[in-house]
């Protein structure tokens, strides 16, 4: 009887969660589509709107699809790594590479923005082991991280550290902002679906699920991922100002090790 009071009380738990996050989709989807659909409207009911002003809609429509997309495409992923169905294929990776060329994929948006990235990587001569992880979707957290450090720092001023550090057990990636950091009241739910931390103002229409993908990625490579609080997020760097986030990963995980270079961790 008791086991099956606590299958059935986790069975309610499921369902409570899978009622909020469609509910959490749903708002998501409304508001883009509430705007295309506005925009749309006004366009149709005046064929003699000034051309500058149709394009001027036109960009937000285009806008607001890409948003759509994806949406879409990062709930479909989230759903699939929760339900492990990802795909994962795992290598031996040069983490610091792997930064190196997150860095560069980023630098031409990070330079017309006017911030200044800051890379403090280990001494060349002495390379660290590499890991037995999927680049790929290392460098898509790397990616998430560095893409939502540059949406809250100051333009032109901003400036991230993109860090790494190793020991025996493995390697800590650390991405540190000198923007106005996660207000206290929100630091609790920064990995939530769909919450999108910092400043209200300062946000500019992401999904909210970069960081809860990220963190499903770094747990599954056995690491973790965190906010940094106070003394545990300067660092030596920028005063301790800004939001600074870093995942720690083991040189060898259960994950990691259990696949080989290129199986799949389950289908499409």
């Amino acid at each position: 009887t008791a086991e099956l009071r606590a299958a059935n009380e986790q069975l309610q738990s499921l369902d409570r969660l899978k009622d909020d996050f469609m509910s959490s989709v749903t708002h998501e989807l409304r508001t883009p589509l509430t705007s295309i659909r506005a925009l749309a409207e006004l366009m149709a009911d005046d064929p003699d709107m000034d051309t500058a002003q149709r394009q001027q809609f036109l960009g937000i429509v285009v806008s607001e699809t890409q948003r759509l997309s994806r949406l879409v495409n990062q709930v479909q992923d989230l759903a699939k790594i929760e339900s492990g169905h990802a795909e994962w294929h795992h290598g031996d990776v040069d983490i610091v590479a792997l930064v190196r060329q997150a860095a560069q994929s980023m630098a031409e948006m990070l330079r017309e923005r006017g911030t200044e990235l800051v890379l403090d990587l280990p001494d060349a001569a002495q390379p660290l082991p590499t890991l037995r992880a999927d680049a790929d979707r290392l460098t898509q957290v790397l990616l998430n991280l560095l893409g939502n450090a540059a949406k809250f720092v100051p333009r032109p001023g901003g400036r991230i550290v993109l860090r790494v550090r190793a020991d025996a057990d493995g390697v800590a990636v650390r991405v540190h902002d000198n923007g106005p950091g996660i207000p206290p009241e929100q630091r609790a739910r920064i990995f939530d679906k769909f919450h999108q931390g910092g400043e209200l103002a300062r946000r500019t229409g992401g999904t909210g699920l970069g960081l809860p993908i990220s963190r499903q990625i770094v747990e599954h490579h056995g690491g973790r991922i965190a906010l940094l609080d106070g003394p545990q997020a300067t660092g030596g760097h920028d005063g301790g100002q800004g939001a600074c986030f870093e995942f720690r990963l083991p040189w060898q995980s259960d994950a990691a090790g259990a696949a080989a270079p290129h199986d799949r961790g389950g289908q499409a």
